[in-house]
């Protein structure tokens, strides 16, 4: 068998019966407007280093923010999770790199002349801040000091810098030439986001995950790139990234089928043709189409917005993943967006069921006078390879938590001497927590038990312990239907009272 060292899960189905899944922190790949920042005292940005953010001001401090999600599209999580929603944590992965890889191989120059001490360069927002320099008109030029003649911040509410001298006159009253790098956003690819792991510690882009554990402290529990995921390539990466992440940890997907392919409309009707031709099909993902337009005119991946609205209710079920995000009110969402041509359009959850949820495609439908998430499948699930665990999201997420937490909880125990009541011990507490779990509703039937079996017993003398969980998850009520039945029974009633008066 494989050598193990340290407290390890897994799962796997047995008829109805499920066994594991743990969370604690969504992890987002993608590109930030970091070079509106300044870099840090090696002079470099946040860049495939995964940080650990819990507010919209630690997100804009360690990331910058922009309105423009197309180029930087961390920043429509940003917006969804810290700001709208409330919920967090989040680790954010930056793959912009200002200082070599996305920088322009020119500078721009404005001329610009200083009022009252002041001067605002309009229009920057790609602008490394870091690389501004000032110098007059004079022959040979004089270059002012940053930090002794001037400083230079980034207004993002205005997406310009701003140029404010440090004394009086230091920047003088002619005109200045002002000059910069920016960053080449357009030149980013699906090769910067996938990354790369070079074998010897370096991870970048989507292999940046396997950082985060050790760089965050908290468990990979959820792994998305909005704006990204949509791109085969990536989703593909990413779905092989996800489990046993470090060896330990699994993580659920929340990923997009894209509005167009390479110029050609995905549309309702041909989105689960997509979604089975590119291998948007996997247990451990929940896959949302098409796009919505919010009640702010923006525009949104429904994998965000459903990713918020799970992570309120694992808030609010003490972070336990047993009820699914469909059906939840999602007041941002004005309509569908499948493009321009879409505009005007009206799918009703009729239509929205029969071409995309019943083929494991989620998505926001206007139900019960709201808008809401519509769709608890699985993105394995569909009307041929359906079964009683794809059925539900939550049934894999149950999976999935109660191995990562098993892990997280019992690496304390290794390497240290297992006595049978010390076996015993744990046995009973891990019942325990099932039981809590079964109580709660959370599951339906839980039993804990050690592997005794004679292989079992020949590991057990090398040190290695196998836990079981038979566990069975709660069903959701994906339909409740009424059988209403016209009878002649109420006749009798009826004619009674006439009868009597004759």
């Amino acid at each position: 068998m494989a050598y193990l060292h340290g407290a390890y899960g897994d799962q796997q189905a047995i008829g109805t019966r499920v066994a594991t899944e743990s969370q604690s922190a969504v992890v987002l790949v993608g590109t930030a407007p970091v070079q509106n920042l300044l870099p840090d005292d090696n002079g470099d940005w946040n860049v495939n280093k995964p940080i650990l953010v819990n507010d919209i001001s630690e997100a804009k401090k360690y990331f910058g923010y922009s309105d423009d999600w197309a180029k930087y599209s961390l920043c429509e999580a940003m917006h969804v999770f810290l700001e709208l929603a409330g919920v967090g944590p989040l680790v954010m992965i930056n793959v912009l790199d200002p200082k070599s890889t996305h920088k322009s191989s020119t500078v721009t120059t404005k001329t610009a002349t200083p009022s009252s001490g002041r001067i605002t360069i309009a229009n920057c927002e790609d602008a490394i801040l870091d690389t501004i320099v000032v110098k007059t008109q004079d022959t040979p030029p004089v270059e002012k000091v940053k930090g002794t003649d001037y400083t230079a911040v980034y207004n993002p509410a205005k997406k310009s810098i701003i140029i404010q001298e440090l004394t009086a006159g230091a920047l003088g009253s002619a005109a200045l030439d002002i000059t910069y790098y920016t960053v080449t956003v357009s030149s980013i690819t699906s090769t910067d986001i996938i990354g790369a792991d070079d074998g010897a510690g370096t991870h970048t882009g989507l292999y940046a995950i396997k950082d985060v554990y050790n760089l965050c402290g908290v468990i990979p529990a959820i792994f998305m790139a909005p704006g990204w995921s949509e791109v085969p390539a990536v989703h593909a990466t990413m779905a092989t990234l996800s489990l046993k992440i470090n060896g330990h940890w699994d993580a659920w997907m929340f990923t997009d089928i894209p509005i167009s392919d390479n110029g050609t409309p995905v549309t309702m009707a041909s989105a689960k043709t997509w979604k089975d031709a590119n291998g948007y099909t996997k247990k451990n993902e929940t896959v949302s189409f098409p796009m919505v337009v919010g009640t702010d005119s923006k525009k949104y991946h429904l994998s965000v917005i459903r990713c918020a609205n799970f992570l309120q209710l694992l808030a609010e079920n003490d972070g336990i993943p047993y009820h699914t995000a469909s059906n939840t009110a999602a007041g941002i969402v004005a309509n569908l967006w499948l493009g321009a041509s879409s505009v005007g359009k009206v799918f009703d959850d009729q239509y929205i069921n029969e071409n995309l949820n019943k083929n494991g495609i989620c998505s926001a439908a206007f139900v019960g006078g709201r808008w809401v998430i519509w769709g608890a499948h699985s993105a394995e699930y569909d009307q041929v390879n359906g079964d009683n665990i794809n059925v539900s999201e939550t049934n894999y997420m149950m999976l999935f938590y109660l191995s990562n937490d098993f892990q997280a909880r019992r690496v304390y125990d290794v390497d240290q001497p297992l006595s049978a009541n010390d076996i015993q011990s744990i046995t009973a507490e891990e019942q325990s927590r099932l039981d809590a779990l079964v109580k709660i509703g959370a599951l339906t039937y839980g039993v804990a038990t050690l592997d005794t079996s004679e292989a079992a017993k020949s590991d057990m003398y090398n040190g290695d312990f196998l836990f079981i969980f038979d566990v069975t998850t709660t069903p959701i009520a994906k339909s409740l239907t009424v059988l209403v039945n016209w009878v002649d029974d109420g006749f009798a009633t009826y004619f009674e009272p006439l009868m009597g008066a004759d």
